[in-house]
């Protein structure tokens, strides 16, 4: 690929703000208050602190490569651990823009009640067919696209922390309300806002100088995402306190924010600003799509996948075009399973990252074992144990599904090898 086409560390530390900054950190609001009281900012420390020695450690790993994605990673254990670490992250990792095209549609709805008659499924069907269409596009488009999306979703991301500091009440935060047995089911919640940082192992291929750069963007990105994120909720609940948690869902948080800061401007903020999550949620799902597909792409290369060679072929742009149908028919399916539910597509698309993550960083302690990976071992474990947990609690069919997903990459994996003994 010629230098002209690659990305800039600038550019790809933007594609992982704006995966990062996508869904989680609106339609956590509500929720979190309803689970956790004003311990929700905390939660946001704490886990960008489980999650620290993880991201430095995809980082570190990012060094060993020149074009380091998971499959890579992986196949440092064994060639069944690259393929299953890559499918695994495809598949599950697109429960997050299903996620954020259903939020869109339900903020759309809420912008244009003349959108209420129609089908919400009908509305996420026509948004996944027309980003498909758009990521047929070449990488200078989808670099310019994601700009877009982040500018935009940053007018409500600095509104709230601008009137929660404008607003500020100190009784709220005089006297919290903290809910600490809501903690466990709350921690995947919250982890789900910091996936994206890895984007850069999906997209290395096509970054410029990826040893270096890679890693940067990683990190980078992750320390911006997780200071915004704090401040965001935290000061989103000291102008609100417990009425925050008394709204019925996301859609209904800024409306409460506004009502009790701007009330004479409620009619103008809330469709305005209900446009700029949605496009927010959009974002989000648009920067996965576009990185996401190399994933598949790269097994293709591999041969692992029935018609490699066509998965394989990008377009003159360099679009894996049959990937990123692919992608689109398996939002489909999640769109199918779930109905857009919030909390199962966000437990399956943390378990997959956190899946993927387990054996990348496993990898690094056979090539290099430090104190530091060990930590990035027992962050993903912990991860994974709290995904489980939450299915448990909540709604275990889509931990149903998730095994299907790995059963499938195995029958995928072992075809392929029975295929090459004969």
């Amino acid at each position: 690929m010629s230098q002209t086409n690659k990305l800039s560390l600038f550019s790809a530390i933007f594609i992982n703000i704006n995966i990062m900054l996508g869904t989680g950190v609106f339609v956590n609001t509500v929720v979190l208050a309803q689970k956790v009281g004003s311990l929700a900012p905390l939660l946001y420390c704490m886990a960008g602190l489980l999650m620290l020695p993880l991201v430095l450690s995809i980082a570190r790993l990012m060094n060993f490569y020149e074009e380091g994605t998971f499959y890579t990673f992986g196949a440092a254990l064994s060639p069944y651990w690259g393929f299953i670490s890559t499918w695994c992250y495809f598949v599950g990792k697109l429960a997050t823009p299903t996620l954020g095209i259903h939020v869109f549609t339900i903020f759309l709805q809420k912008s244009f009640p003349v959108l209420a008659s129609y089908s919400v499924f009908a509305l996420d069907v026509f948004i996944i067919g027309l980003f498909i269409f758009l990521n047929m596009f070449s990488g200078r488009l989808s670099q310019k696209i994601q700009y877009l999306f982040v500018i935009t979703k940053s007018v409500p991301l600095f509104f709230a922390i601008g009137v929660g500091l404008w607003f500020f009440d100190y009784t709220v935060v005089a006297n919290p309300t903290m809910i600490w047995e809501g903690m466990p089911l709350s921690l995947p919640l919250v982890i789900f806002c910091f996936l994206g940082f890895e984007a850069s192992c999906s997209l290395s291929k096509v970054i410029d100088n990826p040893q270096k750069n890679a890693s940067k963007a990683i990190i980078y990105s992750f320390f911006i995402v997780i200071t915004l994120l704090t401040l965001y909720q935290f000061l989103f609940y000291a102008a609100l306190g417990d009425t925050l948690a008394q709204q019925a869902n996301y859609a209904d948080a800024f409306p409460a924010l506004i009502q009790k800061t701007f009330p004479h401007l409620l009619n103008i903020l809330t469709p305005l600003l209900s446009l700029a999550i949605a496009a927010s949620a959009l974002g989000g799902a648009y920067g996965i799509l576009f990185s996401n597909a190399w994933n598949l792409h790269t097994l293709a290369q591999h041969n692992y996948l029935p018609a490699s060679q066509s998965f394989a072929t990008c377009t003159t742009t360099n679009i894996p075009y049959l990937c990123i149908l692919a992608e689109g028919a398996v939002c489909l399916g999640f769109l199918a399973l779930t109905k857009g539910a919030q909390i199962p597509l966000q437990y399956t698309s943390v378990l997959a990252g956190m899946t993927a993550y387990a054996i990348s960083i496993a990898s690094l302690n056979k090539i290099a074992r430090t104190p530091l990976s060990i930590l990035g071992m027992a962050s993903c474990l912990i991860g994974i144990v709290f995904c489980i947990r939450g299915f448990i609690f909540t709604n275990i069919i889509p931990l149903y599904f998730f095994g299907s997903i790995l059963a499938l990459g195995t029958v995928l994996y072992l075809a392929k090898r029975k295929s090459t003994q004969l």
